[in-house]
Order: C-alpha cells, then structure tokens, then sequence
C-alpha cells in the first residue's frame, strides 16, 4: 500500500514538468530536470547503502520499500519511473515534437492506472488473466478506469480539450498503457507503459 501510493503520488509530475516547458519553450528543460534529478537519487541510494541516513529519503525507503530492496537498490521503483518518463519524454518530445498532454498523459497512466491495479489486484483479485495468471481481471480493469478518468480530467481541466476529443485519448492513453501494463513481459512496465500509452495518443493526434 504504502510502495503504491508513492508511486500514485507521480500523478503531479506532468504538472511541474509542463511548467518548465512552458516556462522555457523547449523540452531540454523539463528533460535536464528529471536527469539532474535521477543522479541526485542515485547519490542519495547509495549513501543509503553506505550507512548513511538522509532525512526523508531513509524514512521513505524504510516505510516503503521491500528488505531485499532496501539492501540491493532502495530506490529502485523511483528511478525506474523517473527513467521511464525521461525516455518517454526523449522520444515523443525531443524526437517527435508532439504536443505536452502526449506526454503528460502517460505519465499519469503510469502513476495512476499503474498503482491502482496493483491496489485493486491485491484487495479485489479474484479472476486470472488467461494470458498472464500474475495479474487479475479486477486489477486491470479499475486500473484502466482510474486510468481514463485521471487523464481525461488532466485534458479537459488543465489542457482545455473538448469532452469528445478528450475522451478519446484518455481511453487510448489508458487501454493501450493498461494493457501492456497486463502483459507478461521482462521489461520493467514502468518504462512500457508511458511509451505505449504515449504511442496511442500520438498516434490520434499527430
């Protein structure tokens, strides 16, 4: 519970890096930020590891993460999803110039849809996926639908996109990152399901 409610609260991170988009008109900032701060997290786990005990960062690792983490990589989950935005944001900004909410939106499948399967899977699991029996049909399904709603919230509100077209996305967004999320692959899905979900709305948009 705690591990996924940390990993539910990178819900604000599109938030922050939109306004140094805006702030500087260029992706480079955003993508210098999450860079900087993925050296300084792994500084922070390795002083972890060294004994050393920041405030915050060691309560937070303490609270949250597994015993073997803690020994191995405190941490871990953090950099993985900061590393899966940075890539995300690379590719689809840097590379593909596409508009912010592209992005934007599959960060929030990956904090959002991501967490509350897990959540949902562990409380309210009962049906196996007939292709991956680690994953529950409870779990996917909440999660695509904390997915939507999170997104489409994001496109109208913040973004200022029409119900219709926002709609679209977000079940784009939210299906596409959701079922990958779903799959049983060997890739971390924090680094999947931001570049599918990215995929899926690109791909409507562009």
């Amino acid at each position: 519970m705690r591990r996924q409610l940390i990993h539910m609260s990178g819900a604000i991170t599109p938030f922050y890096l939109h306004f140094l988009y805006q702030r500087f008109s260029s992706w480079a900032a955003p993508e210098a930020l999450v860079a900087v701060m993925l050296a300084i997290g792994y500084c922070i786990s390795h002083l972890y590891r060294r004994g050393v005990r920041l405030p915050i960062f060691a309560t937070l690792v303490d609270i949250a993460e597994r015993e073997e983490d803690r020994q191995k990589a405190p941490g871990r989950g953090t950099f993985r999803f900061f590393m899966g935005v940075l890539a995300t944001m690379l590719i689809f900004g840097s590379l593909l110039d596409a508009p912010f909410f592209v992005v934007g939106s599959a960060i929030l499948v990956l904090a959002l849809g991501d967490s509350m399967s897990t959540l949902a899977g562990k409380k309210l699991g009962r049906r196996r996926l007939p292709y991956n029996p680690r994953k529950s049909i409870e779990g996917s399904a909440l999660g695509t639908l904390y997915a939507f709603l999170g997104v489409l919230a994001y496109l109208t509100l913040y973004h200022g996109l029409g119900v219709q077209e926002a709609a679209l996305l977000a079940a784009a967004a939210a299906v596409a990152g959701m079922l990958a999320e779903s799959l049983p692959l060997s890739v971390d899905d924090n680094f999947v399901i931001p570049l599918v979900s990215s995929a899926a709305v690109y791909l409507l948009v562009a």
